[in-house]
């Protein structure tokens, strides 16, 4: 990764700041990555039908046709596998991502209005998949929390591969350096994750996560990065991109707050699923 900016007042009725930027920069027709928002998309866990890969995306369709608000011919569907181990060998599982076509049709007028070309159309959940490649790949079970203001994520991981991941709620006051009250305004939030590691070693059969990567990096010991160590039984760890990453612009933790999830998806291989 070369550059990183927050660039504000894009929409999809006004590009002109991001066309700008693009022209700018030099970046006219580049592969591009865009990261759908928690509005955007389902991402579903469901039993993997039984039928062979080739006809595993129209399966697919009836299974979920049930659990969207839209038709599902107008659906776009792609999945993610599990291990085989995961849930102790009980059931194949899969995490299905689907979306409104007309959310891909808009990411991608988007981006052509802004002289990119579309590559990869992203969520957070995979997205954050990304940052766990910087790291080397641990036996023992880790956590890797990407903290946003009121959307969270989580994936639990072991020997680098996805075992689980759920979205949290983090309301900004909890996140603020400042933060008072902090034990009952983060008891949610923590007793979620609380809640996601038990799930990792009672359901899906995992020998108990250790460790608690927090990205992005915060800005000293907060109270909330206080209250982890307090209340979690693992060990909290920030991970800083800056340690990662070069830009052309430190990755500073004001940065790293702003830009986290674009980031983390334009990490992504180019050309990868």
């Amino acid at each position: 990764m070369s550059q990183c900016a927050l660039i504000p007042g894009v929409t999809h009725d006004n590009p002109q700041p991001l066309r700008q930027e693009v022209e700018a920069r030099g970046l006219q027709g580049c592969a591009t990555s865009y990261l759908l928002g928690p509005e955007d998309y389902q991402l579903l866990l469901v039993e993997a039908p039984a039928v062979p890969e080739a006809e595993l995306l129209e399966a697919l369709q009836w299974r979920v046709k049930d659990l969207i608000a839209y038709d599902v011919a107008e659906a776009v569907i792609d999945y993610v596998t599990l291990p085989e181990d995961a849930y102790r060998g009980r059931s194949r599982m899969l995490y299905v991502a689907v979306m409104n076509r007309q959310v891909s049709e808009q990411a991608e007028a988007l981006t052509r209005a802004v002289g990119l070309h579309l590559d990869i159309l992203d969520i957070p959940e995979l997205a954050l998949l990304n940052l766990s490649d910087l790291l080397p790949a641990e036996s023992t079970g880790s956590a890797l929390l990407g903290l946003q203001a009121g959307t969270s994520h989580i994936n639990l991981l072991a020997e680098g591969q996805l075992y689980l991941t759920r979205s949290l709620e983090a309301p900004a006051e909890v996140l603020s350096p400042d933060a008072t009250d902090i034990e009952s305004r983060a008891s949610a939030l923590v007793l979620d994750i609380q809640r996601s590691l038990d799930y990792y070693e009672s359901q899906i059969g995992k020998p108990p996560c250790l460790k608690l990567l927090v990205c992005p990096l915060q800005p000293g010991e907060t109270p909330l990065l206080s209250q982890f160590r307090y209340n979690l039984p693992v060990e909290v760890v920030q991970l800083d991109l800056g340690e990662w990453l070069t830009s052309a612009e430190p990755l500073t933790p004001l940065l790293q707050a702003q830009c986290l999830p674009a980031i983390a998806a334009a990490l992504r291989p180019e050309g990868a699923a």
